[in-house]
Protein backbone atom coordinates (compact mmCIF):
# COMPACT_ATOMS: atom_id res chain seq x y z
CA UNK A 1 0.00 0.00 0.00
CA UNK A 2 2.61 2.75 0.96
CA UNK A 3 4.60 1.71 -2.51
CA UNK A 4 1.51 2.37 -4.20
CA UNK A 5 0.87 5.49 -2.62
CA UNK A 6 4.03 7.09 -3.09
CA UNK A 7 4.11 6.21 -6.81
CA UNK A 8 0.54 8.19 -7.07
CA UNK A 9 2.45 11.11 -5.69
CA UNK A 10 5.08 11.10 -7.60
CA UNK A 11 3.80 11.53 -11.15
CA UNK A 12 1.74 14.67 -10.08
CA UNK A 13 5.25 16.77 -8.57
CA UNK A 14 6.68 16.32 -12.51
CA UNK A 15 3.13 17.47 -14.16
CA UNK A 16 3.88 20.86 -11.25
CA UNK A 17 7.57 20.87 -12.22
CA UNK A 18 6.58 21.39 -16.14
CA UNK A 19 4.25 23.49 -15.72
CA UNK A 20 6.51 26.11 -13.90
CA UNK A 21 8.73 25.59 -16.73
CA UNK A 22 6.63 26.14 -19.35
CA UNK A 23 5.15 29.72 -17.25
CA UNK A 24 8.75 30.44 -17.46
CA UNK A 25 9.49 29.75 -21.17
CA UNK A 26 6.05 31.90 -22.16
CA UNK A 27 7.64 35.14 -19.89
CA UNK A 28 11.04 34.56 -21.32
CA UNK A 29 9.27 34.72 -25.20
CA UNK A 30 7.61 37.61 -24.41
CA UNK A 31 10.68 39.42 -22.51
CA UNK A 32 12.60 38.83 -26.04
CA UNK A 33 9.74 40.04 -27.59
CA UNK A 34 10.07 43.55 -26.18
CA UNK A 35 13.12 43.98 -26.62
CA UNK A 36 13.40 43.54 -30.07
CA UNK A 37 11.10 46.42 -30.57
CA UNK A 38 13.37 48.32 -28.12
CA UNK A 39 16.59 50.69 -29.37
CA UNK A 40 19.96 50.07 -28.47
CA UNK A 41 19.05 52.86 -25.88
CA UNK A 42 16.33 51.19 -24.02
CA UNK A 43 14.22 53.48 -25.86
CA UNK A 44 11.08 52.27 -27.22
CA UNK A 45 10.64 52.61 -30.90
CA UNK A 46 6.81 53.32 -31.41
CA UNK A 47 5.10 51.73 -34.76
CA UNK A 48 5.21 53.63 -38.14
CA UNK A 49 1.76 53.95 -37.50
CA UNK A 50 1.38 56.01 -34.67
CA UNK A 51 -0.48 58.91 -34.41
CA UNK A 52 1.95 61.76 -32.48
CA UNK A 53 3.76 60.98 -35.72
CA UNK A 54 1.72 61.93 -38.13
CA UNK A 55 0.03 64.55 -36.23
CA UNK A 56 3.18 66.50 -35.70
CA UNK A 57 4.04 66.16 -39.49
CA UNK A 58 0.85 67.68 -40.72
CA UNK A 59 0.96 70.88 -38.29
CA UNK A 60 -2.48 69.40 -36.96
CA UNK A 61 -4.18 71.14 -33.52
CA UNK A 62 -2.56 70.41 -30.51
CA UNK A 63 0.86 70.20 -32.51
CA UNK A 64 3.65 72.38 -31.54
CA UNK A 65 4.72 72.29 -35.51
CA UNK A 66 3.50 75.37 -37.21
CA UNK A 67 4.79 74.44 -40.79
CA UNK A 68 7.65 74.65 -43.24
CA UNK A 69 9.66 78.28 -44.10
CA UNK A 70 8.36 79.53 -47.27
CA UNK A 71 11.33 80.49 -49.59
CA UNK A 72 11.54 82.29 -52.67
CA UNK A 73 13.93 83.70 -55.11
CA UNK A 74 13.65 87.28 -55.93
CA UNK A 75 17.09 88.08 -57.60
CA UNK A 76 16.20 91.96 -57.98
CA UNK A 77 18.69 94.89 -58.62
CA UNK A 78 18.50 98.75 -57.61
CA UNK A 79 21.14 101.55 -57.05
CA UNK A 80 21.47 104.07 -53.83
CA UNK A 81 24.25 105.74 -52.55
CA UNK A 82 26.83 104.03 -54.97
CA UNK A 83 25.88 100.93 -54.54
CA UNK A 84 24.28 97.93 -56.59
CA UNK A 85 21.45 96.11 -54.31
CA UNK A 86 20.46 93.09 -55.35
CA UNK A 87 17.40 91.36 -53.23
CA UNK A 88 18.39 87.70 -53.64
CA UNK A 89 15.43 85.92 -51.46
CA UNK A 90 12.85 85.88 -48.92
CA UNK A 91 11.72 83.61 -46.88
CA UNK A 92 8.47 83.34 -44.11
CA UNK A 93 10.05 81.07 -41.24
CA UNK A 94 7.23 79.82 -39.03
CA UNK A 95 8.08 79.88 -34.82
CA UNK A 96 7.15 77.02 -32.52
CA UNK A 97 4.31 79.90 -31.04
CA UNK A 98 2.40 80.13 -33.83
CA UNK A 99 4.01 83.56 -35.33
CA UNK A 100 6.86 83.92 -37.87
CA UNK A 101 9.73 86.19 -39.29
CA UNK A 102 10.15 87.32 -42.90
CA UNK A 103 14.20 87.06 -43.37
CA UNK A 104 15.17 89.04 -46.51
CA UNK A 105 19.04 88.52 -47.92
CA UNK A 106 20.66 91.41 -49.63
CA UNK A 107 23.86 91.42 -51.56
CA UNK A 108 25.12 95.09 -51.61
CA UNK A 109 27.83 95.79 -54.14
CA UNK A 110 30.12 98.77 -53.73
CA UNK A 111 31.32 100.56 -56.97
CA UNK A 112 33.02 103.47 -55.14
CA UNK A 113 36.79 103.50 -53.66
CA UNK A 114 35.89 103.72 -50.23
CA UNK A 115 34.73 101.67 -47.52
CA UNK A 116 30.87 102.21 -47.44
CA UNK A 117 28.10 101.24 -45.11
CA UNK A 118 24.78 101.87 -46.54
CA UNK A 119 22.50 104.64 -44.38
CA UNK A 120 19.56 104.26 -42.60
CA UNK A 121 17.82 106.36 -44.68
CA UNK A 122 15.64 102.49 -45.47
CA UNK A 123 12.42 101.36 -44.95
CA UNK A 124 10.53 97.98 -45.46
CA UNK A 125 6.95 99.39 -46.48
CA UNK A 126 4.04 95.92 -46.27
CA UNK A 127 1.25 97.10 -48.25
CA UNK A 128 1.35 100.91 -47.92
CA UNK A 129 2.68 100.88 -44.76
CA UNK A 130 6.17 101.18 -43.01
CA UNK A 131 6.67 98.54 -40.77
CA UNK A 132 8.09 100.21 -37.93
CA UNK A 133 9.70 96.78 -36.22
CA UNK A 134 11.83 95.79 -39.26
CA UNK A 135 15.76 95.11 -38.64
CA UNK A 136 18.47 96.40 -41.07
CA UNK A 137 21.62 94.61 -40.97
CA UNK A 138 23.71 96.61 -43.40
CA UNK A 139 27.62 95.68 -43.51
CA UNK A 140 30.92 97.88 -44.18
CA UNK A 141 31.71 96.92 -47.68
CA UNK A 142 35.33 97.59 -49.10
CA UNK A 143 35.59 99.79 -52.43
CA UNK A 144 34.84 97.68 -55.29
CA UNK A 145 33.72 94.67 -53.21
CA UNK A 146 31.02 93.13 -52.03
CA UNK A 147 29.23 92.03 -49.35
CA UNK A 148 25.65 90.48 -47.75
CA UNK A 149 23.22 91.94 -45.88
CA UNK A 150 20.18 91.39 -44.36
CA UNK A 151 16.58 92.20 -43.30
CA UNK A 152 14.04 90.59 -40.89
CA UNK A 153 10.49 91.70 -39.31
CA UNK A 154 8.72 89.36 -37.52
CA UNK A 155 5.01 88.79 -38.51
CA UNK A 156 1.85 87.42 -36.86
CA UNK A 157 1.25 84.33 -38.78
CA UNK A 158 3.00 82.15 -41.39
CA UNK A 159 -0.13 81.44 -43.19
CA UNK A 160 -0.73 82.98 -46.71
CA UNK A 161 3.28 83.65 -47.17
CA UNK A 162 2.84 83.97 -50.62
CA UNK A 163 0.66 86.37 -50.19
CA UNK A 164 2.63 88.19 -47.72
CA UNK A 165 5.29 88.09 -49.73
CA UNK A 166 3.90 90.20 -52.32
CA UNK A 167 3.02 93.08 -50.55
CA UNK A 168 6.46 93.70 -49.66
CA UNK A 169 8.98 96.36 -50.67
CA UNK A 170 12.41 97.31 -49.69
CA UNK A 171 12.74 101.02 -49.96
CA UNK A 172 15.75 103.38 -49.98
CA UNK A 173 15.81 107.21 -49.69
CA UNK A 174 12.33 108.54 -48.36
CA UNK A 175 9.66 110.19 -50.54
CA UNK A 176 11.53 113.54 -50.75
CA UNK A 177 14.51 111.57 -52.58
CA UNK A 178 15.42 109.89 -55.54
CA UNK A 179 13.84 106.84 -54.05
CA UNK A 180 14.88 103.43 -54.74
CA UNK A 181 12.13 100.50 -54.55
CA UNK A 182 12.84 96.74 -54.71
CA UNK A 183 9.10 94.51 -54.95
CA UNK A 184 9.23 91.03 -53.80
CA UNK A 185 5.99 90.01 -56.05
CA UNK A 186 7.55 88.45 -58.94
CA UNK A 187 5.58 90.43 -61.38
CA UNK A 188 6.24 93.79 -59.86
CA UNK A 189 9.18 95.79 -61.11
CA UNK A 190 11.98 97.55 -59.59
CA UNK A 191 11.64 101.43 -59.35
CA UNK A 192 15.25 102.67 -60.00
CA UNK A 193 17.66 104.50 -61.84
CA UNK A 194 20.84 102.88 -63.26
CA UNK A 195 24.08 105.27 -62.62
CA UNK A 196 25.30 105.79 -66.17
CA UNK A 197 29.00 105.96 -67.43
CA UNK A 198 29.94 108.79 -69.87
CA UNK A 199 32.41 109.07 -73.14
CA UNK A 200 32.91 112.85 -72.33
CA UNK A 201 36.31 114.21 -73.26
CA UNK A 202 38.28 117.36 -73.93
CA UNK A 203 40.79 119.56 -72.67
CA UNK A 204 40.65 123.42 -71.44
CA UNK A 205 44.08 125.36 -70.85
CA UNK A 206 45.05 128.21 -68.77
CA UNK A 207 48.36 129.65 -68.46
CA UNK A 208 50.22 126.75 -67.32
CA UNK A 209 47.32 124.23 -66.03
CA UNK A 210 46.01 121.63 -68.29
CA UNK A 211 42.20 120.10 -67.31
CA UNK A 212 41.49 116.83 -69.47
CA UNK A 213 38.14 114.99 -68.97
CA UNK A 214 38.88 111.68 -69.48
CA UNK A 215 35.12 110.28 -68.30
CA UNK A 216 32.20 110.62 -66.28
CA UNK A 217 28.74 109.57 -64.62
CA UNK A 218 25.66 110.61 -64.38
CA UNK A 219 23.88 109.53 -61.45
CA UNK A 220 20.52 110.60 -60.00
CA UNK A 221 21.52 112.14 -56.21
CA UNK A 222 21.23 110.42 -52.98
CA UNK A 223 21.36 113.17 -51.00
CA UNK A 224 17.96 114.42 -48.78
CA UNK A 225 15.82 116.32 -50.69
CA UNK A 226 17.07 116.39 -53.68
CA UNK A 227 14.32 114.20 -55.43
CA UNK A 228 14.36 115.40 -59.54
CA UNK A 229 18.37 116.30 -58.91
CA UNK A 230 21.29 114.48 -60.43
CA UNK A 231 25.25 114.61 -60.07
CA UNK A 232 26.89 115.18 -63.28
CA UNK A 233 31.09 114.16 -62.12
CA UNK A 234 33.86 114.48 -64.94
CA UNK A 235 37.06 113.12 -64.04
CA UNK A 236 39.77 115.18 -64.46
CA UNK A 237 43.58 114.91 -65.09
CA UNK A 238 45.97 117.97 -64.30
CA UNK A 239 49.05 118.49 -65.87
CA UNK A 240 51.32 121.36 -64.89
CA UNK A 241 53.50 123.22 -67.33
CA UNK A 242 57.23 124.42 -67.13
CA UNK A 243 56.78 127.54 -66.34
CA UNK A 244 54.93 127.03 -62.66
CA UNK A 245 56.50 128.65 -59.78
CA UNK A 246 58.10 127.27 -56.77
CA UNK A 247 55.68 126.36 -54.29
CA UNK A 248 53.02 125.11 -56.99
CA UNK A 249 50.01 126.51 -57.93
CA UNK A 250 46.65 125.02 -56.25
CA UNK A 251 43.53 124.01 -58.13
CA UNK A 252 40.45 124.17 -56.32
CA UNK A 253 37.17 123.08 -56.76
CA UNK A 254 35.16 126.64 -56.93
CA UNK A 255 37.53 126.77 -60.71
CA UNK A 256 35.10 124.38 -62.39
CA UNK A 257 31.52 125.83 -63.60
CA UNK A 258 29.08 124.71 -66.33
CA UNK A 259 26.53 125.77 -67.75
CA UNK A 260 23.20 123.64 -68.47
CA UNK A 261 21.04 123.68 -71.87
CA UNK A 262 18.53 125.73 -70.03
CA UNK A 263 21.00 128.30 -69.63
CA UNK A 264 21.73 127.69 -65.52
CA UNK A 265 25.23 128.99 -64.16
CA UNK A 266 26.04 126.27 -62.09
CA UNK A 267 29.60 125.94 -59.89
CA UNK A 268 30.92 122.67 -58.83
CA UNK A 269 29.60 120.93 -55.88
CA UNK A 270 31.98 120.76 -52.21
CA UNK A 271 30.66 117.33 -51.84
CA UNK A 272 33.51 116.06 -53.46
CA UNK A 273 35.73 118.38 -53.44
CA UNK A 274 38.84 119.25 -55.79
CA UNK A 275 42.19 120.61 -53.66
CA UNK A 276 45.38 120.15 -55.81
CA UNK A 277 49.53 121.62 -55.53
CA UNK A 278 50.19 121.17 -58.95
CA UNK A 279 54.13 121.51 -59.68
CA UNK A 280 55.90 122.33 -62.97
CA UNK A 281 55.50 119.18 -65.14
CA UNK A 282 54.06 117.05 -63.15
CA UNK A 283 50.69 115.49 -63.75
CA UNK A 284 47.85 114.48 -60.95
CA UNK A 285 45.96 111.94 -62.04
CA UNK A 286 43.77 110.60 -59.51
CA UNK A 287 40.22 108.45 -59.35
CA UNK A 288 38.83 110.00 -56.85
CA UNK A 289 39.58 113.57 -58.90
CA UNK A 290 35.73 114.04 -59.91
CA UNK A 291 34.32 117.62 -60.88
CA UNK A 292 30.87 116.82 -59.71
CA UNK A 293 27.69 119.71 -60.54
CA UNK A 294 23.98 118.98 -58.97
CA UNK A 295 21.94 119.43 -62.24
CA UNK A 296 18.52 119.20 -62.67
CA UNK A 297 16.69 115.82 -64.29
CA UNK A 298 17.06 113.95 -66.39
CA UNK A 299 20.96 115.31 -66.66
CA UNK A 300 21.44 114.59 -70.46
CA UNK A 301 21.64 116.87 -73.18
CA UNK A 302 24.44 119.71 -73.69
CA UNK A 303 26.83 121.47 -71.24
CA UNK A 304 29.63 124.17 -71.51
CA UNK A 305 32.27 123.29 -68.44
CA UNK A 306 34.32 126.22 -67.42
CA UNK A 307 37.76 126.03 -65.91
CA UNK A 308 38.82 129.37 -64.27
CA UNK A 309 41.61 129.95 -61.65
CA UNK A 310 42.39 133.64 -62.50
CA UNK A 311 38.96 134.98 -61.37
CA UNK A 312 40.68 137.59 -59.21
CA UNK A 313 43.28 138.71 -61.22
CA UNK A 314 40.35 139.63 -63.67
CA UNK A 315 40.89 136.97 -66.39
CA UNK A 316 39.38 138.13 -69.34
CA UNK A 317 38.49 134.72 -71.01
CA UNK A 318 38.31 131.53 -69.54
CA UNK A 319 39.14 128.49 -71.57
CA UNK A 320 36.09 126.42 -72.03
CA UNK A 321 34.26 122.65 -72.88
CA UNK A 322 31.49 121.63 -74.73
CA UNK A 323 29.86 118.27 -73.67
CA UNK A 324 27.01 116.57 -74.67
CA UNK A 325 25.57 114.00 -71.90
CA UNK A 326 23.16 111.39 -73.60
Amino acid sequence: MRSTLISSIAPARRRRIRTAAGAFALLSAATLALTACNDKDGTATPSPSAPATSAVANGSPGSTNTGQATVRKIGKTGWFEGFDITVDKATVVPDEYGGAKVLIDITYKNTTLENKTMSNNTSLLVGNQVDGGASWDNPTVPGGGAAAGKVSTPVKSAKDAEHLLDTITVVYGQASDNQTKIPLAAAAKVESIEPKKLAVSGTLVQDQTTITVTGGTLTPSYTKDEKGKYELALHIKITGGPNIPGGGLNIFTEYFSVQTSGGQALVADDRNPINELLDANKTIDLPKNNVVFVVPAPGTGPYVLTYNAQKSEGAATAPTLALTVS
